[in-house]
């Protein structure tokens, strides 16, 4: 007969499951690791540039081309004080200006010194002159290709400029005296969507010629019915939006590369620089010879039907100095006009339509761009930072995970340990229970 296990008297070792400590010191880890890279990665981000969107990026500044006494300034006004906070001299006629991507440089072409000068918007001193050809006035620069697009009125051609390499890298002939240039981006509606396009009004051809970004050449010239002053490109739409010296605002389809028509007719016959609203699409055309802006709704490409715009224009706002440009920040908060004849700029809401205020700084302004601020530190000092900064989140992962593995065996080791000693106390217990 099998003798039985006392009930009382003995204790014997419980086989209790054992718990593996590992998720909860992964999830400590992964803590630590979310504590300390969130902050890096922000300041990452804060150092890095940010992507361009319509006018230049946050409705910070406003670069203004022809401004001080002589005409020969670039003003900038501060939107939020609504004042001019500095000026550069450039002398030779400056007539237009966009910015850099990051808001670090400021483009300006000198009409009568025949080059584009790149000022540093930070120090605001001139970093570089690149010679171009004869008369430089407008310009657009392509977000995706760093590369900035030059009309030269007095050579009959476009510049193609590399901002990285600081050099006019082709010159593409075009039509009579060009006079604006605009950017047809690849979901702008564009047909093929792998090579962006370069729209330039010639105003001596009574044309507009297309010119592929990657193949560098003109792809087509469409005949106008009067010389083309001005074009824009809204994001966008599929049009081209053109004006005349006949006071006539022209629509081209971009995926035909056809003319459709026009849009509105005014008395005036000095229609300036327009800009258009990247929240709404509305374009904006300045009218010199009536002191007004308007306000056009963004039409439709009908494709193969009947091209049929709407009353335009939906709007008209009243500017009484001469206005030659506008400008438009990229989230629709504000507008900008330059009025020529009394030497200022006008901040108005671009939902309300109401003056906020006027900025006077000088001469003849005759084109704007708006932007953020300028970065406080420069391009090598920011990539250096980026460097280091990664450098020190792989670091720190590294050491993470060697903290983590090295946790995982030594509570392998511990719970073996116990096993261990587990066993040897049932084994024990064992040889001691009475026969």
């Amino acid at each position: 007969m099998r003798a039985e296990r006392p009930t009382t008297g003995h204790t014997y070792p419980q086989a209790h499951p054992q718990t593996c400590w590992l998720p909860s010191i992964s999830g400590v880890c992964l803590a630590v690791l979310f504590v300390v890279l969130l902050p890096l990665l922000t300041l990452a981000c804060m150092l890095s540039p940010g992507d361009a969107l319509a006018d230049g990026g946050a409705p910070n500044l406003v670069y203004v081309a022809g401004a001080g006494a002589n005409g020969q300034d670039l003003a900038i006004v501060d939107i939020a004080k609504q004042r001019e906070t500095g000026y550069i001299t450039l002398g030779g006629s400056p007539a237009g200006v966009v910015l850099s991507l990051d808001s670090r440089f400021a483009y300006v072409t000198e009409q009568a010194a025949n080059q584009l000068d790149i000022v540093t918007a930070q120090s605001r001193q001139v970093s570089a002159r690149i010679p171009l050809g004869k008369a430089p006035t407008a310009l657009a620069i392509d977000p995706s290709q760093s590369s900035l697009y030059i009309v030269e009125s007095g050579s009959n051609a476009l510049a193609i400029v590399d901002t990285n390499a600081r050099r006019v890298a082709k010159t593409i002939p075009v039509g009579g005296h060009p006079t604006g240039v605009a950017v047809a981006a690849a979901n702008s509606g564009i047909q093929n969507t792998s090579d962006e396009e370069v729209y330039v009004a010639n105003s001596g051809s009574k044309s507009v010629s297309v010119i592929g970004v990657n193949e560098r050449r003109v792809l087509a010239t469409i005949p106008t019915p009067a010389e083309p002053l001005a074009v824009t490109i809204p994001a966008t739409g599929g049009i081209a939006y053109v004006t005349t010296d006949v006071g006539s605002v022209l629509a081209i389809s971009l995926s035909a590369h056809r003319l459709l028509g026009t849009i509105w007719q005014t008395p005036g016959d000095r229609l300036g620089v327009m800009d258009y609203d990247a929240a709404t699409g509305q374009v904006y055309v300045p009218d010199e010879t009536t002191g007004q802006v308007a306000l056009l709704t963004p039409v439709a490409d009908p494709g193969q039907g009947v091209f049929a715009p709407p009353t335009e224009p939906a709007r008209l706002l009243p500017f009484s100095g001469e206005p030659a440009a506008v400008a438009i920040t990229f989230e629709g908060s504000y507008g900008f006009v330059a009025e020529r004849g009394v030497g200022q700029v006008a901040i108005f809401d671009a939902t309300t339509h109401h003056v906020l205020g006027v900025v006077a700084v000088g001469g003849a302004p005759s084109a704007l761009v708006t932007g953020a601020y300028p970065p406080l530190l420069s391009s090598q000092t920011t990539a250096l930072v980026d460097v280091v900064v990664i450098g020190v989140i792989v670091l720190i992962m590294i050491a993470s995970i060697f903290s983590l593995v090295r946790a995982a065996a030594q509570q392998r080791r511990k719970v073996e340990e116990a096993r261990s000693r587990q066993a040897h106390a049932v084994s024990d217990a064992g040889k001691g229970a009475p026969s």
